[in-house]
């Protein structure tokens, strides 16, 4: 029988989540992919590392102008993350892309909310300046689309004032890094402020993983 030793590591919060998003991409991946294409080839092709950094002045301006500021319907981060991905599935399938015949054609996206100086958690002090990082895997059939929307500033500005976007840093994932204990690099740095928000939960809304899952009907 195994003896459990007192002084075995436990995988970090961190780790877990960014094993977690490995595991969910990997299975999109292989839902999509070719039969007999390496999986890093689809990665490196169709995914995207995406920073979205907001104008919190006119963010919050614009949530006060709606009273919805102190409501309890007011919007987070991680809402105008959805909202966002809506509408680039919108621009990139059509009106119709919420219907389940349309289900397959949409990306998978992985967003994380961050804050200034959640690298060094154990000191942070107030939390500021909460931005999003996120991973886009895009399907074969989407990804020119996208690639389409990045090259027409003017829909990209516009986008980026309805949601009250300060700026947009777009990456390809032409690299499939590891870390020391096998996560993905790109995974691990979207997961580490929920280290610090597991320790002291000050966020409770601080990822999501779309599309969502659709709901089986049951007869």
């Amino acid at each position: 029988m195994l003896q459990t030793s007192a002084h075995t590591a436990q995988p970090s919060i961190s780790s877990q989540y960014a094993s977690w998003f490995d595991d969910r991409i990997e299975q999109f991946i292989e839902a999509h992919k070719g039969r007999f294409e390496p999986t890093s080839f689809f990665k490196r092709r169709n995914g995207f590392f995406i920073t979205i950094s907001f104008d919190h002045s006119r963010r919050k301006q614009r949530l006060e102008d709606s009273d919805l500021i102190d409501g309890p319907s007011a919007k987070t981060e991680m809402d105008s993350f959805t909202d966002l991905y809506n509408l680039i599935c919108r621009n990139l399938i059509g009106r119709n892309y919420h219907r389940p015949s349309f289900h397959d054609l949409k990306p998978l996206a992985i967003g994380c909310l961050d804050m200034n100086g959640s690298r060094y958690w154990r000191s942070m002090g107030e939390l500021e300046n909460p931005h999003i990082h996120s991973i886009w895997i895009f399907t074969d059939q989407t990804r020119d689309g996208f690639q389409k929307l990045l090259a027409d500033k003017e829909r990209l500005l516009s986008i980026k004032e309805r949601f009250s976007i300060r700026e947009l840093d777009i990456q390809q994932l032409d690299q499939d890094h590891r870390n020391s204990t096998g996560e993905g690099r790109a995974s691990s740095y979207m997961a580490k402020f929920m280290v610090h928000n597991n320790h002291e939960l000050k966020v409770a809304d601080d990822f999501r993983v779309l599309p969502f899952q659709a709901d089986k009907t049951i007869n």
